[in-house]
């Protein structure tokens, strides 16, 4: 049976610069950026999976912002606090589920904003591949966009099942390994009643995959990779093959739609 599709929007980043996630295009835009996770569901099965699990404004101003400064700066740019919206626990008890009934959950990446709320599921299995997870600590250029070095400890401790590529994880449900925003990035293809959809997994929005037109006019290239990324030209193939197996049926890491987005079901 298909799965149905629900974004869980917990918090959101205010006026971030649209060029971190449209590499050499869109500066000086400012866009709120969703922080997602993803309820993948067959009811049918009792299956209940989440892509990602945020994070919290609680989370970024005690971990993640340095102690004693009022902004974060990463790459370049000053962050203002993350603004909660709902905390994730509440969103999952609102659709009548606890941390015991997700079966697993799956991370896209390692950076601080898809990882920070994995103790709300102490006993749930985690997937996160190999190449991701042996590339820690992340290079000091972009460690200000992980999570601090105890909640890698944690993860280790408590056991992670580390895939190696793609992967299908149950029916109807795959992993796609999406490499280049980091180095062991993973994409999810799913099932549902509307057809296939894909959960990039790269930080990206919907113009990494379709360019505003006047630009394809005169450009070379035909997707644009994310602002951050450890390989240029892994995040463009990634976000081409994205973009060549979901079509529009595409939602991106950072759905700028997903704080009013309908469950796909």
């Amino acid at each position: 049976m298909p799965f149905t599709i629900t974004p869980l929007v917990m918090a959101y980043g205010p006026q971030r610069e649209k060029s971190r996630f449209t590499f050499l295009h869109n500066f000086g835009e400012k866009i709120d950026l969703p922080y997602v996770s993803w309820l993948i569901q067959d009811t049918q099965r009792g299956l209940n999976v989440l892509v990602d699990v945020g994070c919290s404004a609680e989370e970024y101003s005690g971990h993640i912002k340095p102690p004693g400064e009022t902004k974060l700066r990463h790459a370049g740019e000053e962050f203002a606090d993350v603004i909660n919206i709902r905390p994730l626990d509440q969103l999952l008890a609102d659709r009548g589920l606890d941390a015991g009934d997700i079966d697993f959950i799956v991370l896209t990446h390692l950076d601080w904003d898809h990882c920070m709320n994995l103790p709300l599921f102490p006993k749930t299995r985690v997937i996160v591949q190999r190449k991701e997870w042996d590339a820690l600590p992340p290079h000091p250029f972009i460690a200000s966009g992980f999570a601090p070095d105890y909640r890698y400890d944690e993860m280790a401790i408590r056991g992670l099942e580390l895939t190696e590529g793609d992967q299908q994880l149950v029916p109807g449900l795959d992993v796609l390994f999406t490499p280049g925003h980091t180095p062991g990035g993973q994409s999810i293809s799913v099932d549902t009643p509307q057809g296939r959809y894909v959960i990039a997994g790269l930080c990206t929005i919907w113009e990494n995959y379709f360019p505003d037109p006047e630009i394809l006019k005169t450009a070379k290239y035909e997707v644009i990779p994310p602002g951050g990324h450890t390989d240029l030209f892994d995040a463009y193939n990634s976000i081409v093959r994205i973009r060549d197996e979901a079509g529009t049926q595409l939602l991106p890491a950072h759905h700028l739609e997903a704080f009013d987005m309908e469950p796909i079901a």
